[in-house]
């Protein structure tokens, strides 16, 4: 589906080798145990001058192979967090940065106190941090179309309201039509296409896209200009004409600078330019309003 990372074949190459290599890892040190120098090619365990317990050692050759893995894991979860998600939200970038210091941080760390048990635990824990963060982004995701849901827009309403400056209310056209005649999966690819349009059409840096109820899409801009308000309608209506579907949009920019209109107003009043364009589209096509 739309939510599903692709398992295609190099997914799973992706996933299977390293875990190949890491398998040979651990084993080439038991396997050659007592062969001079494979038992110390990658790690080893020496016991301790005192005779009680063992201290972890790096190996010879390929001594940095586990970390390599564990690095590689944090990658992937890194990718399918920064390309899955694209970082439309100020919170996906969060994780990301976190797990990235911490890595740097513990080489530096490693290279001062000469340990070298360090990175390999970071790693890991990075990488399970990340793959937590994912599950989590999961949630707030519309599990249709991919945009953020409901629950996440009245959440961004409550916590960056002071920081929204536009608004763009855009409600499709003649889903009822649609589903009524060929049927609701029709009707639930015609919202994915016009949600990846949405998508597609916003500066991610400063915008989120959300789909608030079934037919209804709210995309909101962050500190941003009216011209990129203007440019992102522009190319929904250009992406809309090209493709087999349509919907109503409404516009309200704040000019926070003026303090001219409040956040609930140009709520309002991009709502009601969204059912005046609606209007319009029924009247210029003379389909039935249903």
């Amino acid at each position: 589906t739309n939510m599903e990372f692709k398992r295609g074949r190099g997914f799973y190459l992706l996933v299977t080798i390293p875990l190949l290599v890491n398998l040979l890892v651990y084993l080439v040190p038991v396997i050659f145990m007592k062969v001079e120098p494979l038992a110390k090619l990658i790690f080893y365990y020496q016991m301790n001058d005192d005779g009680v317990g063992a201290s972890f050692m790096r190996g010879t050759f390929l001594n940095f192979i586990s970390h390599a893995i564990c690095l590689f894991y944090l990658g992937v979860s890194v990718y399918v967090s920064t390309v899955r998600f694209h970082g439309k939200h100020r919170r996906d970038g969060m994780v990301i940065i976190m797990c990235v210091v911490l890595v740097l941080a513990t080489v530096a760390a490693e290279m001062i106190t000469k340990r070298n048990d360090l990175l390999n635990i970071v790693c890991e824990i990075c990488a399970m941090v990340n793959y937590i963060f994912i599950m989590t982004i999961n949630s707030s995701r519309d599990p249709l179309t991919n945009l953020y849901d409901r629950r996440t827009y009245l959440e961004d309403l409550s916590r960056y309201q002071d920081v929204v400056n536009g608004v763009i209310m855009i409600d499709m056209n003649e889903l009822k039509f649609v589903n009524d005649n060929y049927g609701h999966q029709t009707g639930d690819e015609a919202l994915i296409s016009l949600a990846k349009i949405f998508e597609s059409s916003i500066d991610q840096s400063i915008m989120c896209a959300y789909r608030v109820s079934g037919d209804e899409f709210t995309i909101l801009m962050f500190q941003g200009k009216i011209e990129q308000l203007d440019e992102v309608v522009t190319n929904i209506r250009e992406k809309m004409r090209e493709g087999q579907y349509t919907a109503a949009i409404g516009t309200c920019f704040i000019d926070t600078r003026a303090n001219d209109i409040s956040f609930q107003e140009a709520l309002r009043k991009a709502e009601e330019l969204m059912y005046i364009d609606k209007s319009k589209y029924y009247d210029t096509t003379g389909h039935a309003r249903r």
